[in-house]
């Protein structure tokens, strides 16, 4: 064989399995990390464990509230309502349906007056 058909050859078999890594994570669904407002308003009403360390606290995801409109960015506000305690902080939160993700969270007042006693915030701003 020639030197260049080896070449070509040995080209081809290191950038298949690129390739076949790459149309199957074009496969996968959509991670954590890549839900946007749509995807949060979609689970508004549902139950989000929130960890920091080994602790977890329950949280319900009360609203999600769109932020100013940027070219190029989406901006919003997730909040969520739960037991008083939390301070600000990068919280693990965790649902079924999302999957995990950190998030940076903060006290934002009192809950609803159906709710448990405590409201949190947690700011969005992606680039899209």
């Amino acid at each position: 064989m020639e030197r260049r058909n080896f070449l070509l050859a040995a080209g081809t078999l290191a950038g298949a399995p690129a390739v076949a890594c790459a149309a199957s994570l074009a496969a996968l669904p959509p991670t954590p990390t890549t839900l946007r407002l749509a995807g949060f308003r979609s689970l508004v009403g549902q139950q989000f464990i929130a960890f920091q360390g080994k602790r977890g606290t329950s949280l319900d995801l009360l609203a999600v509230r769109p932020g100013k409109a940027v070219p190029h960015q989406e901006q919003f506000t997730l909040l969520f309502t739960g037991e008083p305690g939390l301070v600000s902080g990068i919280y693990e939160i965790d649902n079924p349906l999302a999957g995990r993700l950190s998030i940076f969270m903060e006290p934002a007042g009192r809950g609803p007056a159906t709710g448990p006693g405590a409201l949190y915030r947690a700011e969005y701003s992606l680039l899209v």
